[in-house]
């Protein structure tokens, strides 16, 4: 069989992920705080010893992993009193999950019955002292300020601060790991985080950072190019078939 199809082959398994990746993100262009991926690829030299030639090295693409983009995306008014947004790329909500805890740029928060703020999938979230923030939900005019400060009550009666919204940064974005759509992981090399002291948009959300008019280009591109790995691996298929059919006739 010819080494080629295994290289075309595969690139056609790479593009298929990349594939995956670009359609991904399209479909969550709009939702807050989704952070788009990028499909990461490196060459591998592999080496097959041949009885009759010796040692070949042929090239094999292969998918390292999916990177996600910290570019921000746009910040938009809600007037929400619980939606909250950060300004610098660098930051992130830190939440409770059955994993452990995770970070987040998707700030549209809700009150549950019992007084938990939570993401609206339920996730709590965490204070500065690291634990799920658990207030009295019936206290008027409950809202997040400008410093990441979970407040009640107004200049008139007076204000109340309930706690403060666990934000954290970290040295390496490049350490930050999806998990999920919205939710991302800390591993080693991103590391410890770090008490996020700059500004928070109150009654704003972030939007996602993909792009969709992009992303469909990208699509478009990329279905186009996997055509032609396919083209390719049928016709080393057909150089094969040939091959052997003619090594079968000549004996």
């Amino acid at each position: 069989m010819s080494t080629g199809i295994w290289s075309a082959a595969s690139g056609a398994v790479g593009k298929t992920n990349a594939l995956d990746v670009a359609a991904d993100n399209v479909a969550n262009a709009t939702t807050p705080g989704f952070r788009a991926e990028t499909a990461v690829f490196r060459q591998t030299l592999a080496n097959a010893v041949d009885g009759t030639r010796g040692t070949q090295s042929y090239r094999y693409a292969i998918t390292r992993n999916n990177v996600p983009t910290f570019n921000a995306g746009q910040i938009v008014d809600t007037g929400k009193p619980l939606d909250a947004a950060i300004e610098d790329p660098n930051g992130f909500f830190a939440v409770s999950t059955p994993q452990g805890e995770r970070y987040t740029r998707a700030g549209s928060f809700r009150l549950t019955q019992d007084g938990a703020l939570v993401l609206p999938d339920g996730a709590p979230v965490l204070g500065e002292n690291q634990r799920p923030i658990r207030v009295d939900a019936a206290q008027p005019n409950i809202r997040i300020d400008s410093q990441g400060q979970l407040v009640a009550g107004d200049s008139l009666t007076g204000e109340q601060t309930l706690g403060k919204l666990r934000i954290v940064k970290f040295d390496n974005l490049g350490g930050l790991q999806k998990e999920g759509h919205v939710l991302l992981r800390a591993s080693p090399q991103a590391g410890a985080p770090k008490a996020y002291d700059g500004a928070v948009a109150n009654g704003c959300i972030e939007q996602s950072n993909a792009n969709a008019v992009q992303g469909m280009t990208q699509l478009v591109s990329l279905s186009r190019e996997f055509e032609m790995i396919t083209k390719v691996i049928e016709a080393f298929s057909t150089i094969d078939h040939k091959a052997a059919t003619d090594i079968a006739s000549s004996r």
